[in-house]
């Protein structure tokens, strides 16, 4: 078995700490929108962590890119469903 190289075993650490938090947003959307939008943004946190894993298991520093992508998608999602589909806080 290889061993992780420091610099890759910290960014594999930080990405999972930024998807983490970007978990947190994703499931207090319930605020905002309504339960069926909070579950496909729930599975779609889900999917991009399992892509996240897959990354890890390949070192690739792709995986930072993970939690960016899932911090624009949430905050694209709640701006188009308050400004088009009317949900408030």
């Amino acid at each position: 078995m290889r061993t992780m190289q420091p610099m890759y075993a910290a960014a594999a650490v930080i990405a999972a700490l930024a998807q983490l938090m970007t978990g947190y947003f994703y499931m207090a959307s319930g605020l905002m929108a309504p339960l069926w939008a909070v579950l496909l943004l729930g599975l779609w946190w889900l999917s991009l962590t399992y892509a996240g894993v897959q990354l890890v298991k390949r070192r690739s520093y792709l995986v930072l890119l993970v939690p960016v992508v899932a911090a624009v998608t949430w905050l694209a999602v709640m701006v188009f469903g308050d400004q088009v589909l009317g949900w408030t806080a």
